[in-house]
């Protein structure tokens, strides 16, 4: 992409918006490259009280611009040939009720079966070895060509219905509030109080947000997975539940430095 791909200041609305200049022009030739990588990474989330929206929000902008990716090529003259892999590029260490290393694939093609849950394992060599087959492409490695296509996803008869995406449901500049002084940024972070978050947790959540402007998430200083995931899954988990739910497992919201494994390096807990 042309945007800094670690910056989660930048809204993947832009980075949208900046994919779709470039397919509007393959639009007018004709012509479109055969493999296309599109990184929108602001589902990582960017903390709180920093300036950018709030992690549900951020959530809800990747969501959107996925959807809208999927809608243009869908409704393109491409669509036919196409094949759109969704990946996310970890699951944060959040886990759910089987194992914390899965994470969800989307694929997106007139040539996927559609309405189906396919519980097979996979990895991302399967995923890369499922485009190599399309493509034409060699395996690159012993790994890759080991890897089974996903052959149980694809059908051979077309289905070449587009797909339309759906409006978010949340304000893409929740967490955020417009100053009341002229000149000022356009949002800024919004208070506690205007959050809904309980008054005698206002000291919890200044702690993480001074956690947060202190994490490397935006500008040109930004760094890929710099966060401690045990810190950020709360954060998010806080943020998303009102900050009136506990993290499974803990007996109440915790500020970052009571966080089990807090001091630990973010690639030694698995991110």
């Amino acid at each position: 992409m042309l945007t800094r791909r670690s910056d989660l200041g930048i809204p993947d609305q832009y980075r949208t918006d900046v994919w779709e200049q470039s397919f509007a022009q393959s639009e007018k030739t004709g012509k479109l490259a055969n493999l296309q990588l599109i990184w929108m990474p602001d589902d990582h989330t960017a903390g709180v009280g920093t300036g950018d929206p709030s992690p549900v929000a951020e959530v809800a902008d990747n969501d959107l611009a996925v959807g809208r990716i999927v809608d243009r090529i869908s409704h393109s003259q491409f669509w036919k040939s196409s094949a759109v892999f969704v990946v996310e590029d970890d699951t944060q260490n959040g886990v759910d009720h089987v194992d914390g290393h899965r994470g969800p694939l989307l694929i997106a093609s007139p040539f996927a079966k559609r309405g189906i849950t396919d519980d097979m394992y996979y990895t991302q060599l399967n995923v890369v070895r499922t485009i190599e087959q399309i493509l034409g492409v060699a395996p690159m490695n012993q790994e890759d060509r080991a890897a089974w296509p996903m052959f149980n996803d694809f059908t051979n008869k077309a289905n070449n219905t587009p797909y339309t995406y759906v409006p978010n449901q949340i304000p893409l500049t929740q967490g955020l509030t417009a100053p009341s002084s002229a000149g000022a940024p356009a949002f800024v972070p919004a208070s506690p109080a205007k959050l809904g978050i309980p008054a005698s947790l206002w000291p919890v959540y200044e702690q993480w947000a001074v956690w947060s402007r202190n994490g490397r998430f935006n500008g040109k200083g930004a760094i890929q997975d710099w966060a401690n995931p045990a810190q950020l899954n709360r954060l998010d988990w806080y943020s998303a539940h009102g900050w009136k739910v506990p993290y499974p497992g803990d007996k109440q919201i915790l500020p970052p430095n009571q966080v089990p494994g807090h001091s630990l390096p973010a690639d030694y807990l698995g991110d």
